[in-house]
């Protein structure tokens, strides 16, 4: 008998129930990932990083508490192994490379989350980075002017 594959784990921090409620089907649906707990605030996202210890957090930027760009810094100040993942309307063009910045692994946005996030989940998860084609380009071309 084999045994069962080890799921990673996903904590959703989103004050949108419904966002939760559907990425939590959407990843629940694939056999080596799980959402383990969900938080709609900067405040219970912390309690439950410490109780839950998710391999993963996918973290909104807007939330009702707390700025997601602040969050991501406090999450792993705290927790540096957990990897992260942004989930966002806000475009991608003006928050992409903070969020970067701030420590996270990728950037998704919303409109497009059906469609990338679980490619985006299992990149991060092994060791990649995650951004749209277009987001990419432009994070590379900005590197080539600073080199310049």
């Amino acid at each position: 008998m084999t045994p069962e594959p080890v799921r990673k784990r996903i904590l959703l921090v989103d004050d949108h129930p419904v966002v939760r409620e559907g990425l939590a089907q959407l990843i629940n649906q694939c056999g080596d990932m799980a959402v383990c707990g969900e938080a709609s605030d900067a405040a219970q996202a912390l309690i439950a990083l410490a109780q839950l210890q998710p391999d993963l957090a996918i973290i909104d930027i807007s939330l009702k508490d707390l700025d997601g760009l602040e969050l991501i810094r406090r999450v792993l100040a705290r927790w540096p192994e957990v990897v992260i993942l942004v989930l966002s309307m806000h475009r991608e063009e003006l928050f992409a490379e903070r969020a970067l910045q701030a420590g996270a692994r990728g950037y998704v946005m919303k409109q497009e989350a059906t469609h990338n996030v679980v490619t985006a989940i299992r990149r991060v998860l092994g060791g990649g980075i995650y951004l749209s084609d277009s987001a990419q380009s432009r994070l590379s071309r900005k590197d080539r002017e600073r080199q310049l």
